[in-house]
């Protein structure tokens, strides 16, 4: 009785096989025993199903590339470890993995491993039932039919094998397995290869690729994908095919697998050549093909001849004789080299097929009728070869539907076995005779292909052509914004010389040769997109020309406080180099190690020199990267943290354009990070050194660095905050912060904050006059900012300037509904800037003029200009304060700060702000507008009065009512 694994079970399982492949990428080819066995320990500690996959991962991506003999060392420990804890069935798995690698090693033996499979079946049948037991079968039986498909048995046992298998696999669950999608792939692949039944093949194909996703061996993705393509086309779905061919390229991480770029190239090519309007657009993907074929040589000639057919039908629709020729003849001299007589037929019938398309568009029909002539020769022996073998696919067809029934109906619960019987019976039925039917329309299928061989699909064409249009549109375009900026940049330069002390000119500098750095990355990014980035090798000594780029970012380190360390193992090495490249790698990643480190931190950058190759080791001790984010960093445009309250800077294009650099340079590149700890870049770039010793006068390799600015607060120019305004400027970007400085300088005393949160407190401690602050910021953004700045008591009354890229309506009236009292897009209009402050300023001197006219209650009108909801609030408060201590005459401001909850020095800024009077004038003000009430009510005397709201001198007490209502006690009395 089968059963599924436990959901507690499952997520054991689920999380012992992450934390091996974890350990498993550090596994190479080529250790010793000794480190063997110390890390396959690691996996044997494992339980159960976990153990087991994360064995056969091993084999996919270590011992596959291992000749046999240093494999079966280290599966023996496996063997050895089983036998010595007395676990049979671990030491029959050693046993399975020898014969697994016999089927896909380095030097693999098909033909004996079905062998070696079946002796693991009838050492597995002596133990005791279980589910591991039962899981391990099914592997053995979906390997031995996987083993039989290799090597073309034209028997049932193939699809038998598959098939009890997947009813093994659909008993315990495939979810419950590591390599569901590639086992599922095997058994379409069988169906759409042997059984021509591409509906079924493709409900397969598509019930893997949701497992696909969580195997972690590439060419188990690349062939689900390919296996996908190759039924969509049967089915008439072009496109989606070309789609999933391009996915399958998308899997390709490894040189192992660079091979199958190509044939999903040539996947895509014969998709266009057969079934596309334009036929020649297939040319480049047959000739990336060749390439790939070509330099990583494949054991079979099969494929190889194919694609020279295919490029001589090309130069047919091209009008190319020669090439024809060409192609025609290197297709029969591959095609004679191949031993497997079985595919001998099949391979000249296409290539005679092709060179009697291609003579007849050229018009040669002398020539098209000797080929098609060789092409129907061909073509009977196929047909031949096929009716003496239609028996047995007819029987095997049969069978394969039986078990095939068998397997869907292990996934349900029936009650009613009589009413199944009959139903699967008459079900075999209907399928066999499908099956000859099938046969039968075989050939018709394949001749209606043939007719549509240069018709149908013009939108794709049209398509294409748009593409095209985009990319030419988007490297025009960015050249186009080359001439203006260096129209910027050279009157900079004049203007630098000709007033040396106006730093403003430096800064505008800084950020124009910043976006000329960004337009150049875009554009070599297009570059690379349309292949015609080509590498520049010239004569010089590598390490002073790195020497040079290292230590032009020694100032940066100093400005930004952090400890910038490097170093090389050799002071002179001559070589061969693309020094361009070399600098924006090199660049590139250093700039990113300093955006991510904060101050304090620590970068290292190391250069070795090895006989053939330059090591770059890029290390840094800043935030570190995320497991989920580490996989996407060379994607371009991508961007770890894209909010509006992100720490950095950046664009997503610098990393996508070293990683396409470094490919460029035929090197390689891989990240390791850990958040927290840090980030570290490793390049390994192929280098032609040469054997030259350093001369005195040495040319040394210009290297333009663009300058760095730091983010240190500027100290402020004006001298007396008592004398001027405080305005504070809450703004990320240190050359704008400068920028704004500049504009008020002369009028304000000027308060800096490097983000939203350094902004607040600030704000707080000096209670400013007014702020400008930018809307994306870290730690705070410009809301938050001016929501919290706003809702409190001591900083609300403080008009705030919003400045933002962000121009939408809907977010100039989120800030305005925080409180911002004014809204300015980037890039701004100085002058208007200036204006909108200087507006504000006069509004909040209309309110103090407000506070400080004496309270006439008699004749008090509505003042036109209303202060803030909590500024009135505030000043309630107070008065409140003061009424509760009116006569009170030893009443000081320590006394109405404390009563308030805040500091003396917040009390006096925040009145100062809203009355334009000291604490003392606005309670002797108070007390003053008390009496006069009072003495207009005639409550009492004029002494009586002037004791009760607390004055204790009557003279003094005259004095300042006179100077407040110009009339004296009696007088207003």
């Amino acid at each position: 009785m089968y059963r599924k694994l436990p959901a507690s079970l499952q997520l054991v399982y689920s999380f012992s096989l992450k934390s091996l492949l974890f350990c498993l990428w550090g596994i190479v080819g080529g250790e010793n025993i000794a480190q063997a066995q110390s890390k396959i320990d690691t996996y044997l500690s494992l339980k159960g199903q976990a153990r087991l996959d994360s064995l056969l991962l091993q084999q996919h991506l270590v011992w596959y590339n291992l000749d046999s003999t240093s494999a079966f060392a280290q599966i023996d420990i496996i063997k050895k470890h089983g036998l010595q804890s007395n676990d049979q069935l671990l030491a029959i798995y050693a046993d399975y993995l020898r014969a697994y690698y016999l089927l896909g090693g380095k030097q693999k033996n098909i033909e004996i491993a079905y062998s070696r499979f079946q002796n693991v079946v009838k050492k597995l049948e002596k133990l005791p039932s279980s589910t591991l037991k039962t899981a391990f079968l099914a592997d053995v039986e979906h390997n031995m039919g996987v083993t039989l498909y290799l090597t073309r048995d034209v028997s049932s046992k193939c699809i038998n094998h598959l098939l009890a298998a997947d009813l093994a696999f659909r008993k315990i669950g495939y979810e419950n397995f590591a390599f569901a999608g590639y086992r599922l792939t095997y058994l379409a692949l069988y169906y759409l290869k042997r059984a021509s039944d591409a509906e079924t093949a493709l409900k397969y194909l598509k019930e893997g690729e949701t497992y696909i996703q969580n195997d972690p061996v590439d060419f188990h993705r690349i062939q689900l994908y390919r296996n996908i393509a190759l039924c969509l086309v049967e089915k008439k779905q072009y496109q989606e095919a070309i789609r999933y061919n391009q996915l399958g390229i998308a899997q390709v991480h490894t040189r192992k697998d660079s091979l199958r770029i190509g044939a999903l190239n040539g996947n895509i090519g014969e998709i266009i050549l057969a079934h596309f309007p334009n036929p020649n657009e297939a040319e480049p993907y047959f000739k990336k093909e060749l390439w790939y074929r070509l330099r990583f040589k494949p054991d079979g000639y099969e494929d190889l001849s194919k694609l020279y057919s295919n490029l001589c039908q090309v130069a047919g629709h091209k009008r190319n004789p020669a090439e024809v020729t060409h192609y025609y003849n290197q297709a029969i001299k591959v095609a004679e080299l191949n031993t497997d007589k079985a595919a001998w037929y099949p391979a000249h019938s296409d290539i005679y097929r092709s060179r009697m398309i291609a003579d007849t568009l050229l018009g040669d029909y002398k020539s098209a009728l000797k080929h098609e002539f060789l092409f129907q020769d061909a073509q009977s022996k196929i047909k031949k070869d096929d009716l003496s073998k239609s028996a047995v696919e007819a029987s095997v067809r049969f069978d394969s539907e039986k078990l095939k029934l068998q397997a869907e109906l292990a996934n349900q619960q029936t009650q009613n076995s009589r009413f199944w019987i009959a139903f699967v019976s008459l079900l075999l039925l209907v399928t066999l005779l499908v099956g000859y039917f099938i046969y039968y329309r075989l050939q018709t299928r394949r001749e209606e292909l043939a007719r549509q061989l240069l018709f149908e699909q013009k939108e794709a064409e049209r398509l294409a052509e748009l593409d095209t249009l985009k990319t030419r549109f988007f490297t025009n375009i960015s050249h186009e914004f080359r001439t203006p900026l260096t129209l910027l940049l050279s009157p900079l330069q004049d203007l630098q010389k000709e007033f040396p002390r106006r730093t403003i000119f430096q800064m505008m500098q800084r950020n124009a040769e910043r976006l000329l750095s960004l337009i150049s990355q875009l554009l070599d990014l297009s570059k690379l997109e349309a292949g015609k980035m080509e590498v520049q090798l010239q004569e010089g000594d590598l390490s002073q020309f790195l020497q040079y780029i290292f230590s032009s970012f020694e100032s940066l380190g100093q400005d930004k406080n952090i400890l910038f360390q490097y170093q090389q193992s050799r002071e002179h090495q001559f070589a061969y180099f693309d020094a361009d490249k070399i600098e924006k790698i090199t660049t590139n990643l250093l700039s990113n190690a300093f955006k991510f480190t904060p101050e304090n931190g620590r970068i290292q950058i190391r250069a070795d020199y090895s006989d053939t190759s330059l090591l770059i080791e890029v290390k840094d001790y800043g935030i570190g990267i995320d497991k989920e984010s580490l996989p996407k960093i060379f994607e371009r445009f991508y961007q770890i943290d894209d909010s509006t309250q992100r720490n950095y800077e950046g664009t997503g294009v610098g990393l996508a354009l070293v990683k396409e650099l470094v490919e460029v340079l035929g090197g390689t590149i891989s990240v390791a990070s850990e958040l927290g700890r840090g980030t570290t870049f490793n390049i390994k770039l192929p280098t032609e050194f040469l054997d030259k010793k350093p001369e005195s006068t040495t040319n040394t390799l210009h290297f333009n660095n663009t300058a760095k600015i730091s983010d240190n607060v500027l100290e402020n120019k004006t001298t007396n905050e008592e004398e001027y305004p405080v305005l504070l400027i809450v703004e990320d970007n240190a050359d704008l912060r400068a920028y704004i400085r500049s504009q008020f300088e002369a009028t304000f005393f000027i308060i800096e904050a490097k983000d939203g949160k350094d902004g607040l407190e600030k704000a707080l401690e000096t209670i400013p006059d007014l702020a400008i602050c930018d809307l994306m910021m870290p730690y705070l953004d410009g809301f938050e900012f001016c929501k919290q700045l706003k809702t409190d008591m001591r900083t609300s009354h403080i008009p705030v300037v919003m400045l933002t890229a962000k121009a939408a309506i809907e977010d100039r009236l989120v800030g305005l509904e925080l409180g911002a009292d004014d809204y300015l897009s980037k890039p701004f209009n100085t002058d208007e800037l200036q204006i909108r402050v200087r507006n504000l300023i006069k509004i909040r001197e209309n309110i103090r003029q407000k506070y400080n006219t004496p309270k006439l209650l008699t004749t008090e009108a509505e003042p036109t200009i209303q202060p803030q909801i909590h500024d009135k609030e505030f000043l309630e408060k107070i008065n409140h304060v003061l009424e509760k201590n009116i006569s009170n005459s030893a009443f000081e401001m320590e006394n109405l700060a404390k009563s308030l909850s805040i500091s003396s020095t917040q009390l006096r800024r925040k009145l100062k702000a809203l009355t334009n009077q000291t604490i003392i004038e606005y309670v002797r003000n108070y007390r003053l507008d008390k009496a006069a009430q009072m003495l207009k009510n005639g409550d009492a005397s004029v002494s009586e009065i002037a004791y009760k709201v607390g004055f204790e001198s009557l003279s003094y007490f005259s004095k300042v009512f006179q100077e407040r209502f110009q009339q004296s006690p009696s007088e207003w009395k």
